[in-house]
């Protein structure tokens, strides 16, 4: 048995992937992308998958607690957190149920909470990522004189110490928050590693979480989608998973629970999934387009509005971090992507995005 936790193992689906055809690249990917739904079980230990009645329950109790929250959201906040890709996705899916409750004429609720400020929504911000300390003072700012807080700490392989130090800082606190914590790992493989200048570990605070959730004072929801196509790179299936969880919770909470349990929503992903797969010569040739674009020293573009444009802005940040890449190379029309951003009130604060 392999002791590394799961999110940072090779898929030996994908093991030939640096040397494959775009179409077989593509079919690799299809074949791992199955995984999110399936489930993995390689070890024999019987994981939970995204389906097991155990993590479907759990989001369904995060969604009551949501449901409850927003009927009073001028002095309740729903707070999505994380770093790199999980703090960009919490930020994407709180603007989104935001412009919802706009929609219907009702005060924002949401809130995202993103390590190294906004300036990490565009350009990888890592010493913040480190600092459990900062993480809970960014927390206490964003709710002060909130009567009633969910939040939700995203830390696709139980390991980011900025996300450990908001929990624990929920857990001191539970007469306000209801802490909920998402990640793609078995509990037991949380970083067991000391933090800079703090006494607790990952791991520490994940095994509080556990012991308060069996009272029912908090959530863990971390289905095991398997090892990332390429490895370690959570942005992948961990962003994929972690999108679709956030917005069953809160599309479920939105529409009142009931009309769609989570079942049956994460199935039309799976419809999707397959949707997009089924255009695996199209995707092939444009992937094959990109090699040759790149390796003539040209640029990849993103070009889109709204939602896609942000879709656009977050791949592209993540591909000098996750796979070396130059930054150079990935082009976002910031200027039209910029003007979709709106935080609870406002735009993103004004930054340096730096080169």
């Amino acid at each position: 048995m392999c002791d590394r936790p799961i999110t940072e193992r090779s898929n030996q689906l994908t093991a030939s992937v640096d040397v494959a055809s775009p179409t077989d690249i593509v079919s690799l990917l299809q074949k791992c992308d199955t995984e999110i739904f399936q489930g993995w079980d390689q070890d024999g230990n019987g994981y939970k998958s995204l389906h097991s009645e155990e993590i479907l329950q759990r989001i369904n109790s995060v969604s009551e607690v949501a449901a409850t929250l927003l009927q009073d959201p001028l002095n309740n906040a729903i707070v999505l957190s994380g770093c790199g890709t999980s703090g960009r996705l919490a930020f994407m899916v709180s603007r989104s149920f935001n412009r919802h409750l706009e929609q219907q004429g009702k005060p924002m609720c949401y809130y995202y909470s993103i390590a190294g400020g906004d300036k990490a929504l565009f350009t990888s911000q890592e010493a913040p990522e480190d600092d459990p300390l900062h993480g809970r003072n960014v927390l206490k700012e964003i709710v002060r004189d909130k009567r009633r807080v969910l939040f939700l700490g995203i830390s696709c392989g139980l390991s980011a110490p900025f996300v450990a130090g908001q929990l624990d800082y929920c857990m001191d606190h539970l007469d306000v928050f209801v802490p909920v914590l998402i990640g793609f790992n078995p509990t037991e493989q949380a970083r067991d590693i000391p933090v800079e200048k703090w006494n607790k570990t990952f791991l520490g605070v994940t095994k509080r979480l556990e012991d308060l959730a069996r009272l029912g004072h908090g959530y863990i929801i971390n289905p095991v989608v398997g090892p990332e196509p390429i490895t370690g790179s959570s942005r992948m299936k961990g962003g994929t998973a972690t999108k679709m969880i956030l917005d069953v919770i809160f599309t479920q909470a939105h529409q009142h629970l009931g009309i769609l349990k989570p079942s049956a929503i994460l199935r039309t992903y799976e419809l999707v999934n397959s949707a997009v797969y089924s255009q695996s010569t199209a995707i092939a040739a444009l992937l094959e387009a990109a090699g040759k674009s790149l390796s003539a020293g040209g640029h990849i573009y993103y070009l889109g509005t709204d939602s896609l444009g942000i879709v656009g802005m977050i791949d592209a940040s993540e591909c000098p971090p996750t796979f070396g890449a130059c930054k150079c190379f990935f082009v976002v029309g910031l200027t039209t992507i910029i003007k979709t951003f709106t935080k609870k009130s406002g735009r993103v604060k004004e930054t340096n995005l730096g080169s």
